[in-house]
């Protein structure tokens, strides 16, 4: 993803800084990229960014000011709809200025310190999202699991604590490259996201299990007014998981292309100066990452859509707001 620096990053007092000192990013790539690819991506993700802001404050509102919805699982929504908010209030804007800023001014190159900058945040919320909904799936599997001691277990005390713990291991991973290498920082970032993923399909494959040894218990024992009970309450936090799942996948949609592309484009031995200016993998990288920011931004309507509890306590803050103004 990263190459050292040629021409293309500027220094504070406009010299060209030491190749060890400085990076470029291909997403910000101009030359010969056609301009209306440049115009469109932008006015994407303005409407992106504006719907990520919105969305995602809405669903933090409606958690902090519902006490019914301060649950453990609910929690690490809210920090994930956080980590979203970071994407339209930081991560986007930064993207935009530095595409814009290139793209008035027709010449490409821009500061070292906005390409770092725009490195350790993008990769920082990038991690925090995928530590975060691992932690969820984990969560919807304890609480089908361990139903019983679920609340004893995971408080959101301790779910509080996970999120600081994220954000700060987050932050360490996606600086790595400042002082280690872009080698140590693509090994690092593979380990972790491998492990994720592997955590992530256990968990799931777990979860069907035990949601089909309930369905079995269900059947057997339909007619008991014990197991009604206990099916109805199975049916709430089956249907938690489900949210769960979907919030997964849907970032792992998400999050492929812009993986698969950081796979193709990694190698410096492979990208040489020629390739490097070639319109096509800058434009793969201006589109994956907007897909990237597209799921801080459809990631609320997934809450909505799912939990009727939170969609109800977002219609009120909506009116709230409109009878306010």
């Amino acid at each position: 993803m990263l190459n050292n620096c040629s021409t293309n990053c500027i220094g504070e007092k406009g010299a060209i800084q030491d190749n060890s000192s400085c990076f470029q990013l291909p997403v910000f790539q101009v030359e010969n990229v056609p301009e209306n690819i440049v115009v469109l991506n932008c006015a994407v993700n303005i409407l992106l960014l504006v719907t990520a802001i919105l969305g995602n404050f809405l669903v933090i509102s409606a958690v902090w000011k519902t006490p019914s919805l301060r649950c453990p699982s609910n929690v690490l929504l809210c920090g994930l709809a956080t980590t979203d908010l970071a994407v339209g209030f930081v991560v986007q804007p930064l993207f935009l200025y530095i595409e814009l800023m290139q793209f008035v001014k027709h010449e490409a190159g821009y500061p070292c310190a906005l390409g770092k900058a725009f490195h350790i945040l993008s990769y920082s919320v990038c991690g925090v999202s995928l530590l975060t909904v691992t932690a969820i799936s984990v969560d919807r599997l304890l609480a089908l699991q361990y139903h019983l001691r679920y609340v004893n277990v995971v408080t959101v005390v301790r779910v509080m604590y996970l999120m600081t713990f994220n954000w700060l291991a987050s932050i360490f991973m996606a600086s790595l490259i400042l002082w280690s290498g872009n080698k140590v920082f693509l090994v690092a970032m593979a380990v972790v996201v491998g492990v994720c993923l592997i955590l992530s399909i256990t968990v799931h494959l777990k979860i069907y299990g035990v949601v089909r040894h309930h369905q079995k218990q269900i059947q057997t024992q339909r007619e008991a007014v014990q197991t009604r009970q206990r099916a109805n309450s199975f049916m709430l936090r089956f249907k938690g998981t489900g949210n769960a799942v979907l919030i997964h996948y849907f970032l792992l949609f998400c999050y492929t292309p812009l993986f698969i592309t950081l796979l193709l484009t990694s190698s410096e031995d492979s990208i040489d100066s020629a390739s490097w200016k070639k319109a096509d993998i800058a434009v793969a990288w201006k589109l994956t990452s907007t897909i990237v920011f597209m799921n801080s931004a459809v990631n609320p309507f997934i809450y909505c859509w799912r939990l009727q509890e939170m969609r109800t306590a977002v219609k009120s803050s909506l009116k709230g707001i409109f009878v306010r103004t």
